[in-house]
């Protein structure tokens, strides 16, 4: 079983992979799991659907992320109905007050 903090370190690099490829990217965030790494993705790249939608990948233990992944991407103003309620992240991720933000790495 994962622990918390081989999770994070997996998600700390899988964000800052993800902020190379989308520098437009302002905001990750870890939704904690046992079972697999939950990012959010907070980019203006991302075009206002109002939906929400996760990309599942499997794990990939030979580019050193043993755990499959979802990603949810999110423009600016879709966080913002996120916070205020109007629109639903999957029930299983939990609120958005327990995600971890995942800064830049410096």
């Amino acid at each position: 079983m994962a622990t918390n903090a081989q999770m994070l370190e997996i998600a700390k690099k899988l964000a800052e992979y993800h902020r190379s490829a989308d520098p437009s990217t302002s905001e990750i965030f870890l939704s904690p799991s046992q079972s697999e790494i939950r990012l959010i993705e907070v980019s203006k790249e991302v075009p206002n659907s109002n939906e929400v939608l996760a990309i599942s990948f499997k794990a990939a233990p030979e580019d050193g992320i043993p755990y499959p992944s979802v990603v949810i991407l999110l423009s600016p103003e879709e966080w913002d109905s996120v916070q205020s309620g109007l629109l639903a992240l999957p029930e299983s991720w939990g609120d958005y007050s327990s995600f971890i933000p995942l800064p830049k790495a410096c």
